[in-house]
């Protein structure tokens, strides 16, 4: 991995430019020569601590020995030849994929909030603390050059692909152009799992594992509904990992067990309560439980928190014991240190769990 040039403190501050005044945002910190705005591009720096933390994640070397010390209390799983953290970094809040149920404000308070920079931030921050892995979709490098991290930041975090299609004619070229990306392994969309195999194109999930498995690289299958899941482990494929959704529906905004359709979550929100609006992704949360107790793949146990309706010590707590080998986390960078020690004192209440440790 490309190390970064280092910058000495007086060019870091150079190029975060000055402190706001009165309390307005100032986004800062980027070359916006390429026609962006600053909002796209840079940190927006509130205070004196945003401003110190930018420049002590920037500078910070991931093999000092204190860093080494912080990362190495985080447990480990193996995933094909990737040794990764048993918390996995989300990136809805990169994609601004905010599930926000019926608050329309926060996908833009989110945007507001998570620049470039503060992106780059928050997957420092992650390894600094033992995650050493995120889900990424190519879009993502779009929206922010991302690249920077690795070659600016001194990142190492390995990257798993989210190939997102429905259409399995353009599914292999998108996988490889998130192998140029640098993508560390591919896995097949939850979206497209569960419609294909509702449209009865089971084949299609199939395909798309043979296509990945071609490419020599640790290769999943996601899912939010258990069928596309069932499906594989009958059908005898072998990925490297499943990713299965798993929270239980014990908050307010769960609909209705009679009213939850296979592919609700693909279609309008209802304005009715007692039915789908953006606020649920595992519908039979111990039914995945008791079938996955015996699946020998790695289980990456994603939308744990239900979008945020689960307070996170719940959650991790429920995930844990209830099986998954690891856990896909969306945080913004201040929720990183407290998520970090909830999953360890999780992982560690789970040792009585019935699945036993994969990967």
């Amino acid at each position: 991995m490309k190390r970064h040039k280092k910058l000495n403190r007086r060019q870091v501050l150079g190029a975060m430019g000055a402190l706001p005044v009165l309390g307005v945002s100032q986004a800062c910190g980027a070359d916006h020569r390429d026609g962006r705005s600053s909002e796209q591009a840079g940190l927006a720096l509130v205070t004196k601590s945003d401003r110190q933390e930018y420049e002590r994640l920037w500078g910070l070397d991931l093999d000092a020995p204190d860093v080494m010390a912080r990362r190495e209390k985080m447990p480990t799983g193996r995933i094909g030849d990737m040794t990764l953290g048993r918390i996995i970094s989300g990136s809805n809040l990169i994609s601004m994929n905010m599930h926000s149920r019926d608050l329309k404000y926060v996908y833009d308070l989110a945007a507001a909030y998570n620049t470039e920079d503060r992106v780059l931030m928050t997957l420092k921050l992650c390894e600094e603390h033992g995650i050493n892995s995120i889900v990424l979709k190519n879009h993502n490098f779009s929206k922010f050059r991302l690249s920077r991290y690795w070659d600016e930041w001194g990142g190492r975090m390995k990257w798993l692909a989210d190939v997102i299609t429905t259409d399995i004619n353009k599914f292999e070229a998108l996988v490889e152009e998130h192998l140029k990306l640098g993508a560390a392994s591919v896995y097949l969309w939850g979206g497209a799992s569960d419609m294909w195999y509702y449209s009865k194109q089971q084949g299609h999930i199939v395909r798309a594992y043979e296509i990945m498995r071609k490419y020599k690289v640790p290769v999943g299958i996601c899912a939010h509904q258990l069928a596309p899941i069932l499906f594989c482990e009958k059908e005898g494929l072998k990925p490297d990992y499943y990713m299965k959704t798993l929270h239980h529906d014990r908050y307010w905004s769960a609909h209705p067990e009679q009213n939850r359709r296979f592919l609700e979550m693909y279609e309008p929100e209802s304005p009715d309560h007692a039915f789908y609006h953006d606020n649920m992704f595992c519908h039979r949360h111990q039914e995945t439980i008791d079938f996955m107790k015996d699946v020998k793949a790695p289980w990456i146990a994603f939308k744990v928190l239900a979008a945020g309706a689960i307070p996170a010590r719940e959650g991790l707590d429920f995930a844990f014991a209830g099986g998954a080998d690891f856990v896909c986390l969306g945080m913004f960078d201040f929720q990183v240190r407290q998520d970090v020690a909830l999953a360890r004192e999780a992982i560690a209440k789970a040792g009585s769990r019935s699945r036993p440790w994969i990967g």
